[in-house]
């Protein structure tokens, strides 16, 4: 009987113990996933883009108050970053299922607006059931769509989408500057979004203002394309991230690095490595304050 009853009480023990672990690493988990969500990360300017049958870029300035929207339509053509040449807007997230690869979207709309797009939203569908869109004309503003923000596909979390949700709550049409001008140019009998013209036109509006306060200058290396490591020049340069130098090196280096000359590294070391998935080091930069040494970004980024 004795030994009936410790086996009794071991076993419950045991179940307890099952359970107290699966409650200790349920906190850990939403904790982790709370601390890295946008909650905590103390952003001066969110952007965003939702794609579906409408597509809609949105840039929310958490510090300044100043939004920004832009209606792109599904018929208009961007560069894709990788070497996929331009795509229709519509088919992107066909592209993007098909490839595996969402971050398409991030790369895409970073290298159109020169800034750094945080979050991207599309409609979440198995590859054959993928929708693509048609359409030659951009749609008045509009909040994002419930659904999409908090089911449609996305690198945002759990957390990131409540935050999301909490800031445009309550927003209305004139808490936004509305961009209406796409500058586009020719692609045969096609409308392409032109990015360069884009830059030169908006420049500044994105920035973030603790890039421009810590005010550090960035040398980008690249191997092959200087037209790719200027385009990602301007997505620094959009953020209000002082870009002075692009250099050609035939060093080869699989993974890209940002180096910076402190081991305190800045926002902007730090933005710059998380962006690009980069290793993040302390050394020598010579007359720069930080270096991006693109290696493998340079491919992943390729817009020729």
């Amino acid at each position: 009987m004795k030994k009936e009853k410790l086996k009794k009480i071991q076993k419950i023990s045991r179940v307890k113990l099952f359970y107290f672990l699966i409650v200790v690493l349920t906190f850990y988990f939403l904790f982790f996933n709370l601390r890295s969500s946008a909650f905590f990360q103390k952003k001066d300017r969110i952007n965003l883009v939702f794609s579906e049958d409408k597509i809609a870029f949105y840039s929310l300035g958490l510090a300044d108050k100043i939004n920004y929207f832009i209606s792109f339509y599904p018929d208009l053509e961007m560069v894709v970053p990788g070497g996929y040449g331009y795509y229709r807007l519509g088919a992107l997230a066909k592209l993007a299922s098909l490839e595996k690869n969402p971050d398409l979207f991030k790369k895409t709309y970073s290298v159109a607006t020169s800034s750094i797009v945080d979050y991207y939203f599309y409609t979440n569908a198995s590859v054959d059931q993928m929708e693509i869109f048609f359409g030659k004309k951009s749609s008045d503003f509009s909040l994002p769509r419930f659904s999409l923000l908090f089911f449609g596909e996305s690198n945002a979390h759990f957390f990131d989408r409540i935050y999301l949700y909490l800031q445009f709550l309550g927003k209305t049409k004139g808490q936004f500057n509305t961009i209406n001008s796409l500058t586009t140019e020719s692609q045969g009998n096609r409308k392409a979004f032109s990015p360069n013209d884009f830059f030169e036109t908006f420049q500044g509006i994105l920035y973030k203002t603790t890039y421009r306060k810590e005010n550090r200058s960035v040398q980008i290396v690249y191997t092959r394309s200087y037209n790719t490591a200027l385009q990602l020049g301007r997505i620094l340069e959009g953020e209000g991230i002082r870009v002075v130098d692009l250099n050609q090196n035939d060093e080869r280096i699989k993974k890209c690095k940002v180096i910076e000359d402190s081991e305190k590294y800045t926002e902007t070391a730090k933005s710059i490595s998380r962006f690009f998935g980069c290793q993040l080091s302390a050394g020598k930069t010579e007359a720069y304050d930080i270096i991006l040494k693109l290696g493998n970004a340079e491919g992943e980024w390729a817009v020729e």
